[in-house]
């Protein structure tokens, strides 16, 4: 197989496993906030519906690297997706903890994130 048709292969499967994460996260968000409308959802702290749904998505995302990690099937896990999971971990459980997270601060981390892997993950054709 040529270079170029690795690198298709490449970006079919992160398609694909970008919309298996997504669509987990959003059947989650869509059931934490039914049950939070519903009233079934439990009070811990100051947990609202959003730690719930972040520390949800941190901890499937973790899964998924996981799963990634020990399959022969799919590529491994990258740092970045890594990262992400970390990052809606720390974002979910600071409901649930006595520690607040400035929001300018996650939105810093995840612009830091978004360049991050953008800039490097290719190579820098505006650097020559």
């Amino acid at each position: 197989m040529s270079i170029e048709g690795e690198i298709s292969e490449q970006k079919k499967e992160r398609k694909h496993l970008d919309a298996i994460f997504w669509g987990g996260v959003l059947l989650w968000a869509g059931s934490i906030f039914g049950a939070d409308a519903l009233g079934f959802l439990p009070q811990i702290r100051d947990a609202s519906a959003w730690s719930w749904i972040f520390l949800g998505a941190g901890v499937y995302g973790l899964l998924m690297n996981i799963v990634r990690l020990v399959s022969e099937n799919f590529s491994n896990p990258t740092s970045w997706d890594w990262g992400w999971a970390v990052i809606f971990l720390i974002i979910g459980a600071a409901g649930f903890v006595a520690f607040n997270i400035p929001w300018w601060l996650i939105l810093i981390l995840i612009g830091v994130a978004i360049l991050g892997g953008a800039l490097f993950r290719r190579e820098l054709h505006w650097c020559r």
